[in-house]
């Protein structure tokens, strides 16, 4: 056995040790944070009883993008954003749309959109204390897909409520876990599309090497593009399939032009 092998081991070993130890942080840092924000739920709440729904939308804008940022810079994950010119500067009618790479995604998306968004949860996501209060505060949608004409009831019903926060989907359904994204499933798309929303195309770059690459946190850079807002109205009422293609060809294209680099 060559002399350096043994060596070789130990580094395994310790790196291998030191991304578990990173993870543990990272879990850490999340629910002992989580834990004290609910201090916040007092000003929270007396917004809610006293003041408008802008004051309240913004108090929760700035805490949750405050505990995104101080997430992501503790555990050593940052992120470039290109194209903010893209995103229009009214969110009536809007909704967001990105593809998914891994855990990191939500926390970066709450920690740069210049305005709160609204994600789609499963429902067990509801029982969890504190973090289920954070998500109504944002407007989120918790749905269960074994029961499809809840779920699509829900989200018709959500689209309807213009004082709500933008939506937030994830199209492929899960996380790709790499640079392949998967298709687009058209469920929830679909049913935006009938509404005649706006979307606005993102894609995100490499969060995935922050967890799911070494099954491990591990700090890394991000890279974030948006693209100009698509118009559901644009196309014909039939004509689901062009739009589908179209949003995820405009969403894989920064991806496909970075692994031909």
């Amino acid at each position: 056995m060559p002399p350096f092998s043994g060596h070789l081991s130990n580094l395994n070993t310790n790196l291998t040790t030191l991304g578990m130890l990173n993870t543990a942080f990272f879990y850490l840092t999340l629910w002992v944070t989580l834990i004290f924000s609910i201090i916040l739920f007092v000003p929270y709440y007396f917004l809610k009883l006293v003041s408008t729904k802008s004051a309240v939308k913004r108090f929760v804008y700035i805490a949750s993008t405050a505990w995104t940022r101080f997430i992501l810079g503790i555990n050593g994950v940052s992120y470039t954003a290109y194209n903010k010119e893209n995103i229009p500067e009214t969110q009536s009618n809007l909704v967001v749309v990105s593809n998914h790479q891994g855990n990191f995604d939500i926390p970066i998306y709450i920690s740069c959109l210049p305005f709160s968004v609204g994600f789609i949860a499963k429902h067990e996501l509801k029982k969890l204390p504190i973090i289920s209060v954070w998500m109504n505060a944002l407007d989120c949608i918790f749905i269960n897909r074994k029961k499809l004409r809840e779920s699509s009831k829900k989200i018709n019903e959500r689209i309807h409520q213009k004082d709500k926060n933008p939506i937030f989907i994830f199209p492929e359904g899960t996380r790709s876990k790499g640079t392949k994204m998967g298709p687009f499933k058209p469920g929830t798309l679909k049913l935006l599309f009938h509404e005649g929303a706006d979307v606005l195309p993102v894609t995100i770059s490499g969060s995935f090497k922050c967890m799911e690459l070494h099954n491990n946190v591990k700090s890394d850079h991000v890279e974030l593009f948006y693209h100009p807002v698509l118009h559901s109205s644009d196309y014909h009422k039939d004509d689901f399939d062009t739009f589908n293609k179209d949003l995820l060809r405009i969403i894989a294209k920064p991806l496909t032009t970075k692994s031909q680099e």
